[in-house]
């Protein structure tokens, strides 16, 4: 009798939640960009224009003429000016570029550079380690730091790894020869990588053979 009522609870659950805090999450976002784009209009005394969704169109309106904007050779080399002073000021400097980094990742045309792969732990007990190479060539002060004292040049490059259900991870340094490069998306590995392995597009399974 418990079976059969917290089995079919325990389902539904597992059903329900995720697509109503989906759906809560993107609501939010949605009206959180609306009341910005509200915001951007009330200078203009435009009280007229403002009715529900108006400032979610604004938004929309003006991230697609930014984005027509910047196709223009001359539009990025102004850009590119102002960005370079705006690098002088550490605080700026900090907090922009962490940003610029972060959003890149999402950058489907930057994300076909970095490669998923399996960095090998066995030697510390822990298998392997799903991560991303970020960046082959290294900064010149690591590279003469590492081999200062070692008579062959060491073939570093940079892996991050993904911390699952968290918001973060590590970069480290490793060999070239302790990483296996895997034929995945960057999205699937990060999907993969965040969920401790639980979440996983249906095909990527491997079928079990009939016995």
């Amino acid at each position: 009798m418990k079976n059969l009522i917290l089995k079919p609870l325990l389902k539904g659950s597992l059903v329900v939640f995720p697509v109503l805090i989906t759906i809560w999450v993107i609501w939010s976002l949605v009206r959180w960009i609306d009341a910005l784009g509200q915001k951007a209009l009330a200078p203009f005394l435009l009280d007229h224009l403002i009715f529900p969704g108006s400032g979610l169109i604004i938004v929309v309106v003006l991230l697609f003429i930014v984005g027509l904007l910047f196709q223009f050779n001359t539009i990025n080399w102004f850009f590119n000016k102002v960005e370079k002073y705006l690098m002088k000021f550490p605080l700026v400097k900090t907090v922009y570029t962490a940003m610029k980094d972060l959003a890149g990742m999402f950058d489907n045309k930057n994300n076909k550079d970095q490669q998923v792969v399996l960095l090998d732990m066995q030697s510390s007990g822990m298998g392997y380690i799903v991560g991303m190479i970020t960046n082959k060539t290294l900064p010149t002060a690591i590279n003469t730091t590492l081999n200062k004292d070692s008579e062959s040049e060491k073939q570093l490059v940079a892996v991050y790894l993904p911390m699952s259900y968290m918001v973060g991870g590590y970069t480290i340094l490793v060999d070239s020869d302790r990483v296996k490069v895997v034929d995945w998306s960057f999205e699937e590995a990060m999907r993969f990588a965040l969920t401790a392995g639980v979440s996983q597009k249906p095909e990527t399974f491997t079928k079990k053979p009939n016995k």
